[in-house]
């Protein structure tokens, strides 16, 4: 049914128009195939990403410790403030031994100790009496009544007289009862006995003033103790009033010199500026994965909201994982442990590559998230993850479109431009004066985009023939005359040759006007039939004899020669070598259309019911991308204006709308991403071209028979 109205469209001559149409979108495929794509990147990415920030790559260089000889002289490469735990412990530790101890007061212990001991004079007392018991029994009775008497007190209660043992008792109960109101701390308890001992009697005999010592020191104890529960809940408080102590580290500032021996205080200073090597932590390890998880998701979905034919080509995924954790993996290599390779680091070959072999907006998204996930490598400092950012953005947009070997180092030198102002921005936001180092970090940008530059030109026709993908560079050499099967199609088929010579002009004019890429497109025109070299003769335009062989051949068999130079183009294109997305547009640029005039003329012949229409349709696929459809409109519009015999500027417009008009409704283009808009801007474009082709030309009178014409002569040398 479509065909039929196709046809009819086609036999008048009325414009036709779309109303409220707007080409089906290729809506993302929402199988499970391509969430598996989605989640198999981000796993491997995430997985890859995590080994390479986590773990130490580099052997023989373990992290820097506390007590350590430093290896080499190290410099802060930024201004750095971060709190210091060593130093906050030291303050933290000082506050809490200041702190006094909290005691409780027993005012009765002393009593309780004066009653016990005037029970033990009074049990003495009864075994002094007892004179039925043998004197070794006494004794041990004694001792196993109060341990802490020294021997010859022991003796003295078995041997002094009974006058002698009562002055003994009033003397120490005399003592204990004035002592009975002190207040003694344990620190204290020595001076208090010596104090209490010094109150015996001088009178007494040296026998009896050991005894009454003895029983002094044994019954004068601590009656204020330490509350240890209080003191310690003092001592966290005084902890607590100490605020964390922030250090601060200016850039250039000497951390540790070569040979000194590590401290505490220089380990924190490193790990704060990402110079010392750490060993595997597993705390920090699990703060890297939440914080890389985060950053590689939000990659992946932006890949497949906005990117989603990536995971239509696994190698082009495969890529810019490589590209991502390839990155991530050199700079591990390299930056740790030396501030001037942070700045020397070319990171823009990343993006250059991508945006050179992808597309810009891709780079520029992939060289933010790049520099994020470098953060843990470069001690998430702000500064260079701030170069790192705005170096891969710069280098994105410097290599969206590199047509000449010169042009990788003009994108290398708006690295260097970038690089420089970063640094200078830094430098006078932090009042670093310091010009001899500033003046060795823009060395170190100047090295940057030179090794930018040459690591891009020297890596990237590699990355795109392994990838599967057509550098700007390929297309240019394709795009030159003396490319062979140019040649061949201009001595061949001429016809043809100047038939793909229109069509490129008239795609790739209204490609830059749509923002696609206009070389793919003027290439692809360029060799979008060349299976016609098989059989130059059966296509209307090198048929240059007047003769139509397709007068004496079967309509099938006109139209099996017709469709076949997909095929034969195909062919060629893998002989020669062409690029992937040029044999993309080979197969594409007819889509599944009819070959309608040789239907019609089976149809004519057979009778409909038997003229199969397969027979007469190309083998397709549709279009899948904008530059294969703009190469099939502009061919088809190019050979509908070549057929026709008005060429009138309002002929041609209505040449042009009728003709992109029937290809929209014929579903050619439901396959790609073309909209209403450019297509509105495509049918523009081909008019004015058309136009300059077909315009009105002056038609010069025949001279007459009296007209002479002079031809000046040229004089015998």
């Amino acid at each position: 049914m479509r065909a039929t109205h196709a046809a009819q469209m086609t036999e008048t001559d009325t414009e036709t128009k779309i109303i409220n149409f707007r080409p089906p979108r290729r809506m993302a495929d929402p199988s499970w195939r391509r969430g598996a794509a989605l989640l198999a990147f981000w796993l491997g990415i995430l997985a890859a990403a995590l080994v390479v920030l986590n773990w130490q790559l580099v052997p023989g260089l373990p992290p820097l410790k506390a007590g350590d000889t430093a290896p080499e002289t190290l410099r802060a490469p930024r201004r750095a403030t971060f709190v210091s735990q060593t130093r906050t412990r030291a303050l933290r530790d000082q506050a809490a031994a200041q702190v006094s101890y909290v005691y409780d007061y027993d005012s009765n212990l002393l009593r309780q100790l004066r009653g016990r001991s005037a029970d033990l004079l009074r049990s003495l007392s009864a075994i002094r009496a007892d004179s039925s018991t043998p004197i070794e029994a006494r004794r041990q009775q004694i001792i196993r009544l109060e341990p802490g008497l020294s021997p010859s007190s022991v003796d003295a209660v078995l041997t002094l007289s009974d006058p002698e043992w009562l002055a003994v008792n009033a003397e120490g109960l005399r003592i204990l009862d004035e002592n009975v109101r002190e207040r003694i701390r344990a620190d204290e308890l020595a001076e208090r006995r010596a104090a209490a001992i010094a109150q015996i009697n001088p009178a007494l005999s040296p026998e009896q003033r050991s005894l009454v010592a003895d029983l002094v020191s044994l019954y004068t104890r601590p009656n204020v103790l330490v509350n240890q529960a209080e003191t310690e809940k003092a001592r966290k408080e005084a902890r607590e009033r100490i605020a964390p102590v922030q250090v601060t580290v200016e850039r250039g500032d000497i951390i540790v010199r070569q040979g000194d021996v590590i401290t505490d205080d220089d380990v924190e200073k490193l790990e704060a500026l990402g110079l010392g090597r750490r060993a595997f932590d597993l705390q920090r390890a699990a703060g890297i994965a939440v914080y890389t998880s985060l950053l590689t998701l939000l990659l992946s979905l932006y890949l497949y909201l906005f990117h989603v034919e990536v995971f239509n080509r696994p190698r082009s995924a495969l890529l810019i994982a490589i590209i991502l954790v390839g990155s991530l993996a050199a700079m591990k290599l390299v930056i740790p442990g030396r501030p001037f390779a942070a700045y020397a680091f070319p990171i823009a070959v990343a993006t250059m590559l991508v945006s050179n072999l992808l597309a810009t907006p891709m780079a520029v998204v992939i060289g933010v998230f790049l520099a994020l996930l470098a953060a843990p490598i470069l001690g998430f400092s702000y500064e260079i993850v701030f170069l790192f950012a705005i170096q891969a953005v710069v280098g994105a947009l410097a290599a969206r479109r590199i047509e000449r070997l010169n042009a990788f180092f003009v994108a290398g030198l708006q690295v260097t431009l970038a690089n420089l102002a970063v640094v200078l921005g830094f430098a006078l936001v932090n009042q670093d004066y310091d010009w001899l180092g500033v003046a060795n970090l823009g060395a170190a940008a100047v090295v940057n985009g030179l090794l930018s530059a040459i690591l891009t030109m020297g890596t990237f026709s590699v990355v795109g023939s392994l990838s599967g993908l057509t550098t700007m560079l390929q297309l240019l050499e394709l795009a030159h005359p003396s490319q062979p099967l140019l040649r061949r199609l201009l001595t061949e088929a001429p016809g043809t040759y100047h038939h793909s010579i229109i069509v490129g002009n008239l795609a790739e004019r209204a490609a830059e006007l749509i923002g696609v890429d206009s070389l793919l497109v003027r290439v692809g025109s360029y060799y979008h039939d060349i299976g016609k070299l098989r059989r130059p003769y059966y296509f209307i335009e090198n048929q240059l004899e007047g003769e139509n062989i397709h007068d004496r051949l079967r309509p099938e068999a006109s139209a099996q020669a017709l469709t076949e130079h997909r095929s034969h183009g195909l062919e060629l294109a893998k002989q020669y070598g062409l690029p992937p997305a040029v044999q993309d547009i080979i197969a594409q640029h007819h889509g599944t259309r009819l070959t309608i005039g040789f239907y019609r003329k089976a149809v004519k012949l057979a009778g409909a019911d038997s003229v199969d229409e397969a027979g007469f349709r190309y083998a397709g696929p549709k279009p899948q991308r904008k530059e294969t459809a703009l190469v099939m409109l502009a061919d088809t519009v190019e050979a509908t204006v070549r057929s026709a015999s008005d060429r009138s500027t309002q002929t041609l417009d209505r040449l042009v709308e009728r003709t992109v008009n029937e290809l929209v409704l014929e579903g050619q283009l439901d396959e790609c991403d073309l909209t209403l808009k450019d297509l509105e801007r495509i049918k523009r474009s081909f008019t004015r071209q058309l136009q300059g082709v077909y315009h009105p030309r002056i038609e010069y009178p025949e001279p007459q028979e009296l007209e002479a014409v002079q031809v000046p002569l040229a004089e015998p040398s």
